[in-house]
C-alpha cells in the first residue's frame, strides 16, 4: 500500500492584517483524485471535503461509483467516476492496475522514519543546487527496459517522472482550492531508476514549491504514481548562531559550538541566527535534525523582524525524543516583516546531554495539506452559527455574534471572546487520524489590545499554539501538528486582553490513500 508520510509541523503561525474579499454565494468544488485499483479493491473518500457550499446543504450523486450519504465508494467496474453536487461536476479517472507502487513507510509524530534515521519522505526542503536522494526506494514498480526514466508513452512499459506546478486558492466557503498542471519551469530534474531509487536535482535558480510525480505504466493499460513535495528552502549558517541564557529565570548556560550544544543537567541555551529575507506576508517554515543522547527540551523557534518580536515555536516533549536517534522537526509562520531570525533551544532533563543540530534551512512553503492530493480532509468544521458545542477552558466562555467571515450553507454568525480586562476562550475536543493536522480559523480585533491564540494538542506529545496581534480585518491564524496515531485532541481559541470575533474553525488533516494519484500528471 501507497503511504504518503507527512512532515511533522508543530508550529506558532501568526498572519497579519488581511482584509478577507467579498464574495458571491456560490458551490465550490476541488479536484478529487485519480483512483488507481488491484483487481476486487475499492476506496471510499468523503465528497464533503471536496464540495462546499454558500447556498444550503449539497446532495451528492456519482456515476461510475456508489454514494452513501457525502461518503463515495468506487470500486474500479468503470474506467471513470463523475461526481456531483450543486450543479458542479467533477471526474476522476480510475485504474485496475497490475501494480500498486509504494514510497515507503509511515514516519512517527516526530517525523522520524520508523526504524531508520530521521528525514520525510513526502516533504523535501531543497535548496538551489541541492539534491534529493532517496531514503527508501519505491516498490511495486514494473518491469522496463532501460535504465532510468523514460519520457513515457502509451502502449510502453515505462518508468516516468513529471514535475508540476501546484496553484491553490481559497473559495468563498473557505474551500482550499489546487490545480496541478505539468511543468518544465521547475528548475529541478528528476530520475527514477529501475531498482525504485529516485533522485531530484535543483538547479542554481531553484525557487518555488513543485510536486515530483514518480510513476510507471506496463503498456497494457496499467499505471500508478507517487508524489514528492519539493520546496525552495534558504540553509541556516549553525556556526553564525549565538547563544544566550533561557528561562524564566535564567538557567545556567550551556555550551554552544557549531550547532552542537553540550548541556549538564539543569543547563540551557537559547541562540539565534541571521536575519534571513522571506518576503513580507509569506509562509515560511523552519526545518532541523537533531539527535539528543539523553532527555532534553528542544524548540525551534522562529523570530519576526527582530529578537522579542511575535514569534513561532515548536517543542516536544522530552518522552517524544528517541536518545540517539536522528529525527526532524519543522515549525511554520507568515513573516508580516519579510525578515524572519532563526533560532533554537535547548533545556537538559535530569541528565547531562549533547544534542547536535544539522540541516536547519528556512523553506517558503505552507502547510503540506495545501499541497497533498486530499487537501481538505477535515476532521472538524463549523460555520460557527451558533457556539453549540463549545466549552470555556478557564475565564469567560464563548458567545455567538452575527458577524461573517466565509460565507456558509449553515448561515451566518461567529463566535465572540470578550477577553478585554481578562482571558476568554473556548475548547472542543476533535478526534484526529494520524497525518498532517491543520487548525485554522479566522479572527480579528472588536476593541482593546491583546493577545489571540489557537492551539491543537493532546496534552503529550502532540502540542501546537499559534499567537496573533490581531486589526479589525479578518486574519487567517493557523497552527499544524502531526499526530502520531488517531486518537482525540483538544482545539482551543483564546483571546486575552482584548474583544476577538473567531469564524471558520476548522481542523484538516491529511487522509492519503494508496490508491490516490495524479493520473494526468504522468501524461498518459
Amino acid at each position: 500500500m501507497r503511504k504518503m508520510p507527512v512532515l511533522t509541523m508543530v508550529c506558532l503561525v501568526v498572519l497579519g492584517l488581511v482584509a478577507a474579499p467579498t464574495f458571491a454565494a456560490t458551490v465550490a468544488a476541488n479536484d478529487t483524485p485519480d483512483i488507481v485499483l488491484k483487481a476486487g479493491e475499492k476506496v471510499s473518500f468523503d465528497l464533503a471535503d471536496f464540495f462546499s457550499s454558500a447556498e444550503g446543504a449539497l446532495t451528492y450523486t456519482a456515476v461510475g461509483a456508489t454514494v452513501a450519504g457525502s461518503v463515495v465508494t468506487v470500486d474500479g467496474s468503470a474506467p471513470t467516476a463523475t461526481f456531483s453536487a450543486g450543479g458542479v461536476s467533477l471526474e476522476s479517472e480510475v485504474v485496475v492496475s497490475s501494480f500498486v507502487i509504494g514510497n515507503g513507510p509511515e514516519v512517527d509524530n516526530n517525523n522520524r522514519i520508523v526504524g531508520k534515521d530521521g528525514g520525510n519522505i513526502f516533504y523535501n526542503p531543497l535548496v538551489p543546487n541541492g539534491v534529493i536522494n532517496s531514503k527508501v526506494n519505491l516498490s511495486g514498480l514494473p518491469a522496463v527496459g532501460g535504465a532510468g526514466t523514460s519520457t513515457g508513452g502509451t502502449g510502453v512499459a515505462a518508468l516516468i517522472a513529471k514535475v508540476a506546478s501546484v496553484d491553490l486558492s481559497v473559495a468563498n466557503t473557505g474551500l482550499v482550492q489546487a490545480a496541478r498542471m505539468n511543468s518544465t519551469a521547475s528548475g529541478l530534474t528528476p530520475v527514477l531508476n529501475k531498482d525504485g531509487s529516485y533522485k531530484v536535482t535543483a538547479g542554481a535558480g531553484f525557487a518555488g514549491t513543485w510536486l515530483v510525480t514518480l510513476g510507471a505504466t506496463d503498456g497494457a493499460g496499467s499505471k500508478d504514481a507517487v508524489h514528492l513535495l519539493a520546496a525552495s528552502a534558504v540553509a541556516v549558517d549553525l556556526k553564525t548562531f549565538t547563544g544566550i541564557q533561557a528561562g524564566t529565570p535564567a538557567m545556567p548556560l550551556a555550551q554552544l559550538a557549531n550547532g552542537v550544544i553540550t548541556a549538564a543537567a539543569g543547563q540551557a541555551v537559547l541562540a539565534f541566527g541571521s536575519p534571513i529575507s522571506v518576503g513580507a506576508g509569506k509562509v515560511v517554515s523552519l526545518v532541523a535534525d537533531y539527535t539528543a543522547t539523553a532527555d532534553a527540551n528542544i524548540a525551534l523557534v522562529l523570530f519576526d523582524g527582530a529578537l522579542g518580536n511575535i514569534l513561532a515555536f515548536t517543542n516536544p516533549k522530552a518522552p517524544n525524543i528517541a536518545i540517539g536517534k536522528a529525527k526532524n522537526l519543522s515549525m511554520s509562520m507568515v513573516s508580516m516583516t519579510g525578515t524572519v531570525i532563526p533560532a533554537f533551544q535547548v533545556v537538559a532533563g535530569a541528565a547531562a546531554t549533547t544534542v547536535t543540530l544539522a540541516n536547519m534551512a528556512v523553506v517558503k512553503a505552507g502547510p503540506v495539506t495545501d499541497y497533498a492530493l486530499d487537501a481538505n480532509a477535515t476532521a472538524y468544521k463549523s460555520s460557527l452559527a451558533s457556539v453549540a458545542g463549545w466549552n470555556a477552558l478557564d475565564g469567560v466562555g464563548p458567545v455567538a455574534d452575527a458577524s461573517n467571515n466565509f460565507a456558509s450553507a449553515a448561515g451566518a454568525g461567529c463566535m465572540k471572546l470578550a477577553g478585554t480586562g481578562g482571558v476568554s476562550n473556548a475548547l472542543m475536543t476533535v478526534a484526529l487520524t494520524p497525518g498532517t493536522a491543520v487548525a485554522e480559523c479566522y479572527a480579528k480585533a472588536v476593541s482593546g489590545t491583546g493577545t489571540f491564540a489557537i492551539a491543537l494538542t493532546d496534552g503529550g506529545a502532540l502540542s501546537s499554539v499559534s499567537f496573533a496581534t490581531l486589526g479589525t480585518s479578518w486574519s487567517k491564524v493557523v497552527a499544524v501538528a502531526t499526530p502520531g496515531a488517531a486518537g482525540s485532541a483538544f482545539l482551543v481559541v483564546q483571546s486575552a486582553g482584548n474583544d476577538a470575533l473567531v469564524d471558520d474553525i476548522c481542523v484538516r488533516v491529511v487522509k492519503d490513500q494508496a490508491a490516490f494519484a495524479d493520473l494526468s500528471l504522468l501524461g498518459l
